[in-house]
């Protein structure tokens, strides 16, 4: 199914079907790209398994507009910010998460590994894996790759190494994606960690994979933004497809390193 016309582009507007939630917190750092579903309301349990999630997570935004014959799609959204500051936002489907690797233990680290087996995307197209941090890790600068399998269900996958530890990537609620190896398109499943040296405190923190959807521009420091995808051309990909059972959340980077409250809701529509 697809919008036939602008008329109706704007009456699925007005049916205001929303998924939304409210964030507080301070984030971490700036200019790097944080964990938004860490700062949700109520705050999420840091996991202490591998876990796949649905729009009953704790996670998810909320509720998730229930659909019959069409597909759910992304019309548009609206932001209340207090101090936020510019910033672009990533609208995700958080899959799996898991916690409890150590910032100290060198070697392929299995905790809570391998991830929870994927309940949407189950090929890995396109799917994404990133490191979350819980407790803040240590100041010694490292490096981090994991051993996953790919889209195309090859295990033993490498990924690039990337930093971990050390200033900009070590504090709470960062999010560090994980670039593959060249050639693959996605992850099905992660296998175990590896990070290179130890950062000089164990902290803690997990892998997670994720679907990117759409992004956002916020390009007003402290007001409220209704945003839509054809008069504010604010968002990427808005007219996006919504899986029914998404743990539908937020990642974004910050362009202010101050306290904030975050009130948004996702405009979603059957179509």
């Amino acid at each position: 199914m697809a919008l036939t016309d602008y008329n109706e582009y704007l009456q699925k507007l007005g049916e205001n079907r929303i998924a939304d939630f409210q964030m507080t917190g301070t984030f971490s750092r700036t200019q790097r790209l944080n964990a938004l579903w860490q700062q949700i309301l109520p705050t999420p349990a840091t996991p202490t398994t591998s876990v796949a999630l649905n729009k009953d997570s704790a996670q998810s935004m909320g509720p998730i507009p229930a659909i019959s014959t069409g597909r759910l799609t992304m019309l548009g959204a609206r932001m209340s910010t207090s101090s936020y500051g510019a910033a672009g936002i990533i609208v995700v489907d958080l899959l799996n998460i898991n916690g409890g690797l150590s910032g100290i233990v060198t070697g392929a680290q299995t905790t809570n590994l391998p991830t929870a087996a994927l309940t949407r995307y189950t090929t890995g197209e396109g799917v994404m894996a990133g490191i979350v941090i819980y407790t803040i890790v240590g100041t010694t600068a490292t490096t981090i790759s994991i051993n996953y399998t790919n889209q195309a269900g090859t295990s033993g996958r490498i990924s690039t190494v990337t930093s971990f530890g050390g200033t900009t990537f070590r504090e709470v609620n960062i999010l560090i994606p994980i670039p593959l190896q060249a050639g693959d398109t996605g992850v099905r499943s992660i296998q175990s960690v590896t990070v290179a040296a130890t950062t000089g405190t164990a902290g803690n923190f997990g892998v997670c994979l994720f679907k990117p959807l759409a992004m956002i521009s916020l390009e007003s420091a402290s007001t409220n933004m209704p945003l839509d995808s054809v008069s504010s051309g604010c968002i990427i990909n808005s007219l996006c497809e919504i899986n029914p059972d998404a743990c539908l959340t937020l990642a974004s980077i910050p362009n202010a390193q101050s306290a904030q409250n975050v009130a948004a809701a996702l405009i979603l529509a059957e179509v």
